[in-house]
């Protein structure tokens, strides 16, 4: 694994330029984000590094390899909540290489610092990468249909259960019919020692 930096999105506009591309080539339009475009895109990043929102990526030389964003969601007075992580992406050209694993980590020690007590996060299934897809749910078998889900084209989910992510539940026909939301909580206060 070749040695890393993290930094700020928003440190240079190179690095932010590197944010939008990273968006689009990772979220190809026939799969999960549909509707992603370079407005879109762009969008994002410049939501992402705007107000208190936490928005670091991973450095491979000058090359941003990745970037997370995490947003207030359920927030109190002194940040003691749970906040959202949107968007997570690490570039196709440096997946599989633990590199998405070291920005998980470095996000939730960023959130921990601020007194964070919680991320939550989407992900997606509109591309019918989960066995979420085979059947219509319904209120009768959605916990059965959760307790058995299984991963068939590398759905994220499975990335975000080993990072410690539980699955919560799920939003069926969220993007179409059969085309499930699939939400992810972590608790990530320190455990304390005794």
């Amino acid at each position: 694994m070749k040695e890393y930096k993290i930094c700020f999105i928003n440190e240079s506009l190179n690095t932010r330029e590197q944010a939008v591309k990273i968006l689009l080539e990772a979220f190809p339009a026939d799969e999960m984000w549909s509707d992603l475009d370079e407005k879109m895109a762009r969008e994002t990043v410049e939501f992402s590094i705007y107000g208190k929102n936490i928005c670091i990526g991973i450095k491979i030389g000058s090359e941003l390899a990745g970037w997370v964003c995490l947003r207030p969601e359920y927030e109190k007075i002194k940040n003691e909540a749970t906040w959202e992580l949107h968007p997570f992406v690490i570039s196709p050209k440096f997946k599989r290489k633990g590199y998405g694993k070291m920005l998980m980590e470095e996000v939730e020690k960023a959130a921990q610092e601020n007194n964070i007590i919680g991320i939550i996060l989407s992900s997606g299934d509109e591309a019918n990468k989960t066995s979420l897809s085979d059947k219509e749910i319904t209120g009768e078998n959605i916990i059965e249909e959760i307790k058995n889900i299984k991963n068939y084209k590398n759905h994220p989910y499975e990335f975000y259960q080993k990072c410690g992510y539980s699955i919560i539940g799920i939003i069926p026909n969220a993007y179409g019919i059969r085309k499930t939301d699939i939400w992810l909580w972590k608790d990530i206060r320190k455990k304390k020692t005794k």
